[in-house]
């Protein structure tokens, strides 16, 4: 898992010069499966690390008892070169994809042809339908391409239903057209200290009403989900490992804050639609019901130019 999270970088949002930059994995196939591939892990040397780490268990226990002469060396050194494996692969793949020129760049695309979809993909099993999950994705059109993402960009989000996606959207909106001071800051519920504040304020409950039951029950649940130790190590995640998925000073310059006479300006379009959808909101209409709103209120959109959009490296500081 640290290496998949340090292979998928983040998005970044600048609402002053009103772009998005997403990571795009270089076209065309690739011999060799990506390290953050879930087959490669599950099928690959993960497999044979599970198979052998679970036959190596029994024969050492057999060896220990006395039921056979030889230690299992061989399966040892078959799980310890499994596991060695996932940790070396990510070095091989970036070696042979330096040789074959496949870095992944970093494409700044208009926020106003960023495409926000919802997502709905239901559980299936063997007899019927077995659940149900709604995904927010964040993607960057291919503009070469008409109908196509650029490859490997974008996030996805796991949400509860169309209202959590929407959510999701309008808290991304509202930042990029009313900026900080529109959105509320998320709430910070992980690492140690909100852990202890959360326990703390969970103990003071309990022995102001009494309840030492109650508090008895959250500590055994607390302790048998190891939820401390689970505070921390995301707390750990979010300092040192996910800070690597980009590189030092990625898109320094780019970042840097504008003079407000240089801030880019929505497009008319754009600001004549939010005005329909503002008055539509006032007369309770809600959004998911509304449809085409381009045809509804007869605005027109002129396509976007089908050019290729600004490119820079990903692994450099760059302009």
């Amino acid at each position: 898992m640290n290496t998949l999270l340090r292979r998928i970088p983040p998005i970044r949002l600048n609402r002053q010069r009103r772009e998005v930059a997403f990571v795009v994995d270089p076209p065309g196939r690739f011999l060799l499966p990506g390290p953050q591939n879930p087959w490669l892990i599950s099928f690959g040397p993960g497999l044979a690390a599970c198979i052998s780490g679970g036959m190596g268990v029994i024969e050492i226990g057999e060896w220990l008892r006395g039921a056979r002469e030889d230690f299992p060396l061989g399966l040892l050194l078959l799980h310890i070169g499994s596991m060695a494996f996932l940790f070396a692969y990510p070095s091989i793949y970036d070696t042979f994809c330096r040789l074959c020129k496949r870095e992944r760049h970093t494409v700044l695309v208009p926020w106003e042809d960023v495409i926000a979809v919802c997502g709905f993909n239901p559980s299936l099993g063997p007899g019927a339908i077995t659940g149900f999950g709604w995904n927010f994705a964040l993607l960057p059109p291919d503009p070469e391409r008409p109908g196509y993402t650029l490859p490997g960009a974008g996030i996805v989000v796991g949400v509860g239903g169309l209202p959590g996606a929407l959510a999701q959207w309008e808290y991304i909106r509202r930042f990029m057209e009313e900026g900080p001071e529109a959105i509320t800051p998320s709430a910070r519920e992980w690492g140690l200290e909100w852990y202890d504040a959360y326990v703390a304020r969970e103990k003071a409950e309990c022995e102001r009403t009494n309840d030492m039951a109650r508090w008895r029950r959250f500590r055994r649940k607390r302790l048998w989900e190891h939820a401390r130790f689970a505070h921390w190590y995301t707390e750990y995640r979010m300092k040192h490992v996910l800070p690597k998925a980009v590189p030092k000073d990625w898109l320094a310059e780019w970042s840097k804050p504008l003079p407000r006479e240089q801030w880019a300006k929505p497009s008319r379009q754009l600001a004549e639609l939010s005005e329909q959808l503002r008055a539509a909101y006032q007369r309770g209409e809600k959004f998911i019901e509304m449809g085409d709103i381009e045809k509804r209120f007869g605005v027109e959109v002129p396509p976007s130019p089908r050019t290729a959009y600004r490119t820079l490296p990903f692994a450099t500081n760059v302009a």
